[in-house]
């Protein structure tokens, strides 16, 4: 028999039940629609976490004789990448890690811990909350709590689902007598076993593998060490989460709708890059080498296109004739005289550098032409930037013969002249393989990858640096 919450306060004098109201009930299960979540079992997870936790910093913050005021140790926004993987919240309530777990069960008979916050060093509490929600009637019951010390020593260890478990009647009750502990002996940081390292080479292959959309939480899918390793990096953490709800809604991006100039939010032309950045145009520079000094001014009208011409087919400097090319697809839109110059170079230019240049000015000013390239860039912030500044991946690509397409790929600095140090840039296949990788080393101004693929084929481009990385899909 279900006990009315007017038993259970008569029962439990000692407990703590605080109610909230059905319109903050529904109000949150609104909040939590609007986040993004892999699967209904995720979703509800997070709903149960989100009223306990806004229920419970409500009554610590009117309620409490402590006088700062209890608070969550990350960004609310990072909480969504925690409830799709385990239950439970952690929150800072003077000097002590609070560990709420929450529970829809009609009868508080034990707390179940998932061991991510018992055994994840950086994820361990000083105390473990037992939290009971009545959904219907609009209240939460505070059954308890244990210390790390009592759940990692005298809970049972429940490896069908890897969690401590402790009986609802060895729970400490009442949170009075915590406060009145941690006067006297205020906490300190749990002492937790260091986990096991992974190497970013696993790491990547085990985000692969979790990545993929289930109706579960896939905390079981692995041993745990290997689990916990994952989650206890917070980058990894939260790749896991985009992984998994990007999944099912993040498409590829279609390479051969570039050609229709159709492109996907944040690709841009090398000159957009350029005013959103506010960064000199040398840094952004696809060519190499420097402006001659016959490139003045005038040669950057209509007008000069002749005159471009024959330097094209004359001027034996390469820099010079790249500059050219490079004019002549700014200047010369659907102007005749340009187009056969620039496809001539095309078909006579020895070296890829000078091929590729010259089918995307053909594409600037012929869009339609069949060796018309194009070229879009991205700007990739990976949250711990480079001196302020972050790098631009870009994505150039040239028709070949027999349906092929040649795809480059490079990186390049903004506002400073080198790459930093070890910044990979990574090409997997469809099945996750890794087939091309480069590095950059101590002064390297730019890496690159280059390769063929045919109409349909797949490829995921990921930058890297440290254990931080950014990903992008495509499908030629």
């Amino acid at each position: 028999m279900d006990l009315s919450l007017n038993d259970l306060t008569f029962l439990f004098p000692e407990q703590l039940f605080l109610e909230f109201s059905s319109e903050d009930r529904d109000h949150l299960w609104q909040q939590v629609q609007k986040d993004q979540y892999s699967n209904d079992a995720a979703r509800f997870n997070a709903y149960l976490n989100r009223i306990s936790l806004n229920t419970f910093l409500t009554y610590l913050a009117t309620a409490s004789d402590v006088q700062e005021h209890p608070h969550l140790g990350i960004p609310d926004t990072e909480l969504p990448s925690f409830w799709e993987m385990v239950n439970g919240t952690a929150i800072y309530w003077g000097q002590m890690r609070l560990i709420l777990i929450p529970s829809q069960e009609p009868n508080l008979t034990e707390l179940r811990v998932p061991r991510e916050w018992v055994d994840i060093p950086n994820w361990a509490g000083n105390y473990y909350l037992a939290m009971q929600l009545n959904l219907e009637e609009c209240w939460l019951r505070v059954g308890g709590y244990v210390t790390y010390q009592q759940l990692r020593n005298q809970g049972n260890y429940d490896r069908m689902d890897e969690t401590y478990v402790v009986d609802a009647e060895d729970l400490i009750e009442g949170l009075s007598v915590m406060e009145v502990v941690e006067e006297r002996f205020p906490s300190q940081k749990p002492t937790v076993k260091p986990l096991p390292q992974l190497s970013s080479v696993e790491a990547e292959r085990l985000l692969e593998q979790l990545g993929q959309k289930t109706p579960y939480l896939p905390r079981l899918d692995l041993p745990f060490t290997k689990w916990a390793a994952l989650l206890a990096n917070p980058n990894w953490r939260r790749d896991l989460y985009h992984r998994r709800v990007n999944q099912s809604v993040k498409q590829p991006i279609k390479l051969s709708q570039w050609f229709q100039q159709i492109f996907d939010g944040g690709w841009q032309t090398i000159e957009d890059i350029i005013d959103t950045l506010a960064v000199p145009e040398a840094n952004l520079a696809y060519r190499s080498g420097s402006r001659d000094r016959v490139m003045d001014v005038s040669a950057t009208t209509p007008q000069a296109i002749p005159a471009l011409v024959e330097l094209l087919q004359t001027n034996p400097s390469k820099s010079t004739r790249l500059r050219v090319v490079d004019l002549l697809g700014d200047i010369a839109k659907g102007n005749p005289e340009a187009i056969a110059a620039l496809t001539n170079f095309l078909d006579q230019a020895s070296d890829q550098d000078s091929r590729r240049q010259a089918a995307v000015s053909l594409g600037k000013i012929d869009p339609s032409h069949a060796q018309a390239g194009i070229r879009r860039a991205r700007i990739i912030d990976l949250g711990l930037r480079v001196s302020g500044h972050p790098v631009v991946l870009m994505v150039t690509l040239m028709p070949e013969p027999n349906y092929k397409m040649n795809v480059h790929l490079r990186l390049d600095p903004t506002g400073q002249t080198y790459l930093p140090p070890n910044l990979k840039l990574i090409v997997l296949d469809e099945e996750g393989n890794r087939f091309r990788q480069e590095e950059s080393r101590q002064a390297d101004n730019r890496i690159q990858i280059e390769f063929r693929c045919t109409s349909g084929d797949f490829f995921r481009v990921k930058v890297a640096l440290g254990e931080a990385s950014v990903t992008e899909d495509f499908v030629v």
